[in-house]
């Protein structure tokens, strides 16, 4: 098997684990499914030589399990600041800023309490997200961006049609 199919595989489980998460009841377990989701995406990365995506990734397993304990902005301002670093010295090119903007808004957007906000954040970082993985040649990962910026969009337009009925009333 090739390198590039073995990415691929991880990155289908991965894709998996996004899955189940949508239906765990509880967050504690989805955001420790999401760790393991991301941690599954960091290694994918790491097969296709993506250097700051995959470091980007682990840094976002870590974020998902300390998110599952607390979540004090001070610490989403400490993985920003990490995310930086790790994005220097992994540095090849300028693609390399993609996973970070990408992971800095969904660091932000992890630590935000209103649900709009939370989601704006998500669907930008997710579309970093995907044209790094387009320009990665990955098209797993770029079938997961897909999925997940669909379901953030459906979740907006759910929240905006509960918002304009309450409204009307």
């Amino acid at each position: 098997m090739s390198v590039f199919m073995l990415s691929q595989l991880i990155a289908g489980g991965s894709f998996v684990c996004d899955l189940v998460a949508f239906f765990l009841p509880g967050r504690v377990a989805v955001l420790r499914l999401l760790a393991l989701s991301t941690a599954l995406l960091a290694a994918h990365f790491a097969l296709l030589e993506q250097k700051s995506a995959a470091a980007m990734m682990l840094l976002a397993s870590v974020r998902y399990v300390i998110a599952s304990r607390t979540t004090n902005p001070a610490i989403a301002g400490s993985f920003c600041l990490i995310a930086i670093i790790c994005t220097i010295l992994t540095w090849r090119n300028a693609i390399d800023l993609l996973p970070l903007a990408g992971s800095l808004l969904m660091t932000l957007a992890a630590f935000k309490q209103d649900r709009v906000k939370l989601r704006l954040y998500t669907l930008a970082g997710s579309l970093f997200w995907l044209t790094n993985n387009l320009l990665c040649h990955s098209p797993v990962a770029a079938m997961m961006e897909l999925t997940f910026i669909s379901s953030t969009l459906v979740s907006l337009y759910r929240i905006y049609r509960t918002r304009l009925s309450i409204q009307q009333q």
